[in-house]
């Protein structure tokens, strides 16, 4: 019986050594969101807030302060407040270059330079505080005004 004992309490002892072995938990960046996820889930849960010129958010927004508040709340940067800075801020991005969580800009009031800023979805969509919907909307740059008007992407 005492050989028995001795035989079990062995392998116990094993086994609790061998344990952190066996049951090494998965590392932390495994179950972290990419920071273009963050982007583009924190900006859709922004729809239908009302757009509100000059204001940043939390619960109303104009263009660049739509695009401010998400990437200061996503990335911890403090990008520049208005559309025009924010087009000069970061890399440039051609259209066929865009991916997802980039910043947009387009040329909207027909004097050429920048007015109007989003960010991308992916597949020619982007979100952005609309004045003439008067929210915060998901447009399409495949075609029409947008298409139209785009000036460039910024990678921040």
């Amino acid at each position: 019986m005492k050989n028995i004992k001795r035989k079990i309490i062995a392998v116990l002892m094993i086994f609790t050594m061998m344990m952190p072995m066996v049951v090494t938990p998965a590392p932390a960046y495994a179950a972290s969101v990419s920071r273009t996820t963050k982007i583009v889930n924190y900006a859709n849960k922004q729809l239908g807030k009302k757009y509100v010129y000059a204001t940043a958010g939390p619960s109303t927004f104009d263009c660049s302060g739509f695009t401010y508040y998400i990437m200061k709340k996503t990335t911890g940067k403090k990008i520049p407040r208005s559309s025009t800075a924010q087009g000069k801020y970061g890399k440039k991005i051609s259209r066929k270059s865009l991916k997802k969580g980039d910043l947009v800009f387009f040329a909207t009031t027909g004097k050429g330079r920048i007015s109007h800023a989003g960010i991308y979805l992916g597949k020619n969509k982007f979100i952005h505080a609309s004045s003439t919907k008067g929210k915060v909307v998901v447009s399409s740059m495949a075609s029409g005004h947008y298409y139209k008007t785009f000036v460039c992407g910024r990678r921040v």
